[in-house]
């Protein structure tokens, strides 16, 4: 027994399901039920192709992949360290204002770094872990109107805990007073496995 469509009956459908009925309407010369499908479609906006998003730029492919190479680092690190919010404040009570850091962004890739956020720099994207009042960032980091090759692999972290660190300030130079650096010393490489070892060994201290 063939169905009555109605209006009501074809409301009750999934989107998919209408527009699979309509061209099967349409297959078989049905107008009437082809219109009523197109009308529901319609008060549902369905009908609208959806808008294709811009592809990336080069430079934002780059800072795309970049950001998901370091938070795969992170989560590397994160099995082999405990990372947890929790025991960072567990670790750190009676240490004033501390403000456990997220490894990650709610997206799971690396977080935006501030001078990136504030225009001053290409790329500042990173990880951070934070234990009592030492933070360790492990980040990529690329100036304005600089060649996506000129970018670095940089450590951030008390100069104490690192191993040949120099002053923040050396390997930041631009940075103003104003972009706080999240450390004092910094170590910086040209290639992700080099800064990834050098995070794990800052990571090994701090976590310890």
């Amino acid at each position: 027994m063939a169905i009555e469509w109605t209006e009501e009956r074809v409301a009750a459908l999934e989107t998919p399901q209408i527009k699979n009925l309509r061209e099967n309407a349409l297959k078989r010369d049905v107008a009437a039920l082809a219109e009523l499908c197109s009308a529901e479609l319609a008060k549902r906006n369905a009908d609208k192709p959806r808008r294709i998003g811009q592809p990336r730029s080069e430079a934002k492919q780059f800072e795309h992949d970049m950001a998901d190479q370091i938070a795969a680092v992170g989560k590397t690190l994160a099995e082999k360290y405990d990372l947890s919010e929790a025991t960072a404040k567990a670790k750190s009570e009676g240490v004033k204002g501390f403000k456990a850091h997220k490894l990650l962004d709610s997206k799971g890739s690396a977080k935006l770094g501030g001078m990136q956020r504030d225009g001053s720099v290409a790329v500042d994207r990173y990880i951070s872990y934070r234990r009592g009042k030492d933070i360790v960032t492990l980040s990529v980091f690329l100036l304005k109107d600089q060649p996506l090759e000129s970018h670095e692999f940089q450590v951030i972290a008390p100069l104490t805990m690192l191993d040949g660190g120099k002053p923040v300030a050396e390997i930041r130079p631009t940075a103003t007073p104003a972009q706080k650096q999240s450390a004092d010393g910094g170590l910086s490489f040209k290639d992700l496995d080099s800064a990834a070892a050098a995070f794990d060994a800052v990571l090994a201290k701090i976590a310890a």
